[in-house]
């Protein structure tokens, strides 16, 4: 049975055993249920199950293949981390959601059909958008509502574009669609994933709503709604030419704006629409190499960027404070927080050696094999503004530079283990 045992219904397990538990046990659960779901995507083999027919539609609850694979081990590995990061809240709320939020994106990335699909697309929205209501202040509230808004619009979208994907082909299966003859349908579908992808103009709400969300809910944020939008995209638009545009002012456009950044968590928010950018720009390119890129990216991303809010979300917890001019001279009690960040800062600024480095190489590499040499250029010179900006301004700041005077401690011993 544990060849197609759904990491989903386990992590909707998780939900209704945390809700119904308090103290220790609630603790063990949450890192035992997202270790069980680790487990279960090892035991994943290729293949089709749970084929069903309802109202005379053909379902499919449960795909897997190469593709969802990856995607779904990176989502249960960093669903242990996360909550591993998580250990020492007390909001049952907030460790609900995440549970709820990274089972949505199992359910998407595993879906084999579009119903399947858009029902983990809409929990997804909700479930993230508590992470940035927990923190219960009056600007996390605004930012909320509108990511709320902006996420349940583009649910909208996606479902008119299933429903007359469905009419015009007579098949709700997810699979490529056919950019010869692009209609109504296509854009609807394409315009959603764009959103959860956070293509400008359409990616406000990330860096409106990741600084606001709680310490914790900041690392689930970061890994899942995007990075579920990248495998969407390779799954329907391999090839998509309007793509590739999008993904290399993407690349700029986050790298632009991180140089005005005064926020921390604000800054790496653009940062991901920057990184979010290669992987679009690979999916565009469409060649082997790219989409193989574009995944590989996705994952090296989702760990190195949630090891950065990790650190981030540290000194936050630790200080009280999140913009870099009133932090400063922090390294002296926090050595630990300040080496595991910077491996976090190498790896997003594709050093040698460091996962970034290769993900990154495998996008320009296909962009410089496929005759694009302005977006092969363009990609390179917005990987060398993220080390300015990740690599040297945040870190600089934040942890060198003036001193606050403050001298905190390091983060709980779970926190660290986690980063």
């Amino acid at each position: 049975m544990t060849e197609w045992l759904h990491p989903a219904l386990l992590m909707l397990l998780g939900a209704l055993l945390t809700a119904a538990t308090r103290g220790q046990l609630q603790k063990a659960l949450s890192l035992a249920v997202p270790l069980l779901a680790l487990f279960a995507v090892s035991q994943l083999i290729p293949g089709t199950h749970g084929a069903i027919t309802f109202a005379g539609i053909e379902l499919v609850l449960f795909q897997a293949d190469k593709l969802s694979l990856v995607f779904g081990w990176v989502f249960a590995i960093m669903a242990v981390i996360g909550n591993l990061y998580a250990w020492h809240i007390e909001d049952i709320g907030q460790r609900v959601a995440a549970f709820l939020y990274v089972g949505s994106a199992f359910a998407v990335v595993f879906a084999g059909d579009w119903f399947t699909l858009l029902a983990g697309w809409e929990v997804m929205a909700f479930a993230s958008a508590y992470l940035v209501f927990a923190s219960r202040n009056a600007a996390s509230t605004a930012a909320g509502f509108r990511y709320l808004m902006v996420h349940v619009a583009g649910g909208v979208f996606l479902f008119g574009g299933i429903i007359l994907h469905g009419l015009e082909t007579g098949s709700f299966l997810t699979g490529p669609l056919d950019h010869g003859s692009a209609g109504l349908a296509y854009y609807l579908i394409l315009i959603a994933f764009l959103v959860n992808a956070a293509v400008p103009p359409l990616n406000a709400w990330l860096t409106d709503a990741y600084p606001e969300a709680t310490v914790t809910g900041a690392v689930f944020l970061s890994a899942f709604t995007t990075k579920t939008a990248v495998y969407v995209l390779i799954r329907t638009f391999p090839g998509a030419e309007i793509l590739v545009g999008f993904g290399v002012v993407m690349a700029l456009y986050g790298v632009v704006f991180a140089v005005l950044e005064n926020d921390c968590r604000r800054l790496l928010g653009y940062h991901i629409v920057s990184q979010v950018g290669y992987m679009v720009a690979g999916v565009g390119i469409g060649t082997a190499m790219a989409l193989n890129g574009a995944a590989a990216h996705a994952f090296a991303h989702i760990l190195y960027k949630g090891l950065l809010f990790m650190g981030a979300g540290a000194v936050i917890l630790m200080t009280g404070r999140r913009k870099l001019t009133e932090l400063g001279g922090l390294y002296r009690t926090m050595p630990l927080t300040v080496v595991l960040y910077m491996i976090g800062a190498f790896a997003i600024s594709a050093f040698p050696l460091f996962s970034g480095f290769v993900s990154k190489s495998m996008v320009v590499s296909a962009a410089a094999g496929d005759h694009r040499a302005a977006a092969a250029l363009l990609l390179t010179v917005a990987s060398s503004g993220t080390f300015l900006h990740t690599g040297l301004k945040l870190p600089y700041y934040m942890f060198f530079g003036k001193d606050c005077g403050l001298r905190p401690p390091e983060p709980p011993v779970s926190m660290l283990l986690a980063m």
